[in-house]
């Protein structure tokens, strides 16, 4: 835990024995204390997720809400901290459990946490695939923050919606949005551009194929991360680096990308990324002709998305999955596959024209490279 001293100059367990006064703490009877507590934790839950450290983060929640019921003190903003580190650890039901308590507890006493609360059930839903209602959600979301006047989450509002748009594949528009929601930042004078709109100029650009540019924001993020040893940001842009390194058919150094981001997923606890990395893994087997090769990975990674509930991630990784059989020839495992990814995707509102193409192209190219 050295590295939180020694990259922030605060909060190093070792040296305040965090762990020990959490437990002392946590015995006290005094209110004093017990607010003590609750303020360790306040400050200490950004230090944790940006470790990886989420299985800790729940544990100081756990004593969190017995200090909360000892002076009375609403538990919500506690319980969103439970949630953040419920969903890093890829305990989504968990997580969204804990967002609901949050908003019931919070709604006729703590607005601004209610209106956060709100925010975050609207991105749980979304990362789930539910867009039609993360979409109501985050309307309501959006008019409650605007009445807390809380324009950093709004900018998050709008982050979600232009995801949104991305995974439609209006690419124009997503990165129109990513565009206006940096250019918000600059107005607001923040000092540099945030983790996620690095991440999603990169993917934006990727996608569009301007490689060179999708590169240079992934990177920015990778070295960013490393230098302040946020495992989870740097597993992420490897993992879209090796994206990259994919599309320009650089396999050996894809592999190489998605490799450190598996590790650095497993590492963490990070289930959600360790299944889109996983994916990734096949696909790069698939683009080396492998198809027998990437059919546990793709398994893998479709199993964990049927855990977390993940919708989207499921119809991808069924898609995947159709591409790997009919490449090994197992012609109606593949059809199989496909009509339950085109089924999934129909079902939250993602099969677009452009996708259902798409989709049809990469089966058949994989069907004709076999026979």
């Amino acid at each position: 835990m050295l590295r939180y001293r020694n990259q922030y100059n605060v909060l190093d367990y070792e040296f305040f024995n965090l762990c020990g006064s959490r437990a002392w703490l946590a015995k006290q009877d005094s209110e004093e204390a017990a607010n003590l507590l609750i303020s360790y934790i306040e400050v200490l839950a950004p230090y944790l997720c940006w470790g990886g450290l989420a299985a800790d983060l729940l544990c100081w929640c756990e004593e969190g809400f017995w200090a909360c019921e000892r002076v009375h003190r609403n538990p919500g903003p506690l319980l969103l901290l439970c949630s953040e580190a419920q969903k890093a650890l890829g305990q989504w039901n968990e997580a969204m459990e804990s967002v609901q308590i949050a908003m019931e507890v919070s709604e006729s006493v703590d607005a601004g946490t209610y209106a956060r609360a709100t925010l975050a059930l609207g991105t749980l839903q979304f990362n789930r695939g539910d867009y039609v209602t993360a979409l109501k959600t985050l309307a309501r979301a959006q008019i409650l923050l605007l009445h807390q006047a809380d324009y950093e989450r709004l900018v998050s509002v709008r982050s979600e919606i232009a995801a949104y748009y991305l995974n439609r594949g209006d690419l124009d528009r997503a990165l129109s949005l990513y565009l206006e929601i940096d250019q918000l930042h600059k107005q607001a004078e923040v000092s540099e551009v945030s983790d996620h709109i690095l991440l999603m100029l990169g993917v934006v650009n990727r996608k569009k194929r301007d490689y060179e540019q999708a590169s240079v924001y992934l990177r920015q993020l990778f070295e960013r991360s490393e230098v302040r040893q946020n495992r989870n940001a740097m597993a992420t842009a490897a993992h879209h680096l090796a994206w990259v390194s994919l599309d320009q058919r650089e396999i050996i150094m894809a592999r190489r990308l998605c490799g450190k981001a598996i590790m650095l997923y497993e590492e963490i606890g990070d289930e959600r990324g360790a299944s889109d990395a996983y994916e990734q893994l096949g696909c790069i087997a698939l683009a080396e002709g492998q198809g027998k090769e990437a059919l546990p990975h793709l398994q893998r990674s479709l199993i964990i998305r049927r855990q977390l509930g993940n919708q989207h991630g499921t119809a991808s990784s069924l898609r995947r999955l159709a591409i790997a059989h009919i490449g090994s020839g197992n012609l109606w495992t593949a059809i199989w596959y496909l009509w339950k990814s085109l089924i999934t995707y129909q079902r939250i509102g993602m099969l677009s024209r452009q996708r259902f193409l798409t989709i049809f192209q990469e089966f058949f190219r994989g069907a004709v490279g076999r026979w």
